[in-house]
Parts: structure tokens; sequence; C-alpha cells
């Protein structure tokens, strides 16, 4: 298996620039520009802060590319780490809702290995389908726990892994 090269896609990162912009904006220009009440400035204050903290996530994906190995997964960015499929110990795959029928949401896996910060990706990453199917298969090889909501969220997905027949 050679290592593929996955970012996210440009489209996402820049309708997340624009959400965020708009949210730092709204809430900064009226502290700004007009005499506020304090409760209504922490309330635009905490807004602002949210927002900002957004803008900088959504700048820190925008650096970072994952490469996607035999052997790691590498977040190479100001914030990276690396994966070491052998010795990984720990995999969540989690669904968010966006719709009260769960008809839509999207995916966030998070994944670390021994001694290692966790490396967490959503599933507008492209290739996603590809590291959460590595992260399982060696999550299979050593052996690590994983939770019924993971296995339900990787079955729901197409990917299978030892022990899913007990849950089904």
């Amino acid at each position: 298996m050679s290592s593929a090269e996955l970012r996210y896609p440009r489209q996402t990162l820049w309708a997340d620039y624009m959400r965020a912009s708009a949210g730092v904006l709204l809430c900064g220009a009226p502290l700004l520009l007009l005499d506020v009440n304090r409760w209504l400035a922490y309330v635009l204050i905490a807004g602002f802060l949210l927002f900002a903290l957004f803008l900088v996530r959504t700048a820190l994906r925008h650096q970072t590319r994952y490469v996607l190995g035999p052997d790691t997964l590498c977040a190479d960015g100001p914030a990276g780490t690396m994966v070491e499929w052998a010795r990984l110990d720990r995999l969540k795959l989690s669904y968010f809702s966006t719709k009260r029928d769960r008809s839509d949401g999207w995916m966030q896996l998070s994944i670390g290995s021994t001694g290692g910060r966790a490396v967490k990706v959503d599933s507008s990453l492209d290739g996603f389908h590809d590291i959460v199917e590595r992260a399982a298969r060696a999550a299979e090889a050593g052996d690590v726990a994983l939770s019924e909501a993971t296995r339900t969220n990787l079955r729901s997905m197409g990917i299978s892994v030892a022990g899913q027949e007990e849950l089904a």
C-alpha cells in the first residue's frame, strides 16, 4: 500500500471561513459600534470568542494535510501528530445528527496510538472512509476495545470488525 495525501475540500473550508467570519463580524461589530449593556456585551463576547475559535480551527484544517500510509496516519501541519497503526490503542467513531430523524449529519473519528496525541478527523475529509477502514483493521489486529456506538457507526459505513456479530 502506498501513501495517500488527504485534505479537507476547499469548498468545505471556504464555507467554514464564511460562517466563522460572519459570526465574528456579527458579534464583534455591536461591541465596537454600539453602546450595549453589560449582559448583552457578555453574550456578544462569548459569541465572538466562539466564532474566533472556529475561525482558528478552520485555518488549522486548511494548513494540515493527512498522509495515510501503510504503517501510520500523519497529520502534517501546525498541530501535527502521528498515529502508528501497530500501536493503535484507541478508536472512537461518533455520529452527529443535524436532523431529528438522524437522516443527515457527519461522523468524527478520533484515533490515537501509545504515547501520542489523538488525531481527529471528520467525514468531510477527502479519504475519510479509507482512514476509518484502516483504523478499524488496526484496532481489530491490536484487539482494541470498541464501544457499541463505534461498532454501530462502523457497520453503518459498511465496515465490519471481529466481535460485531454479537451486537447485531
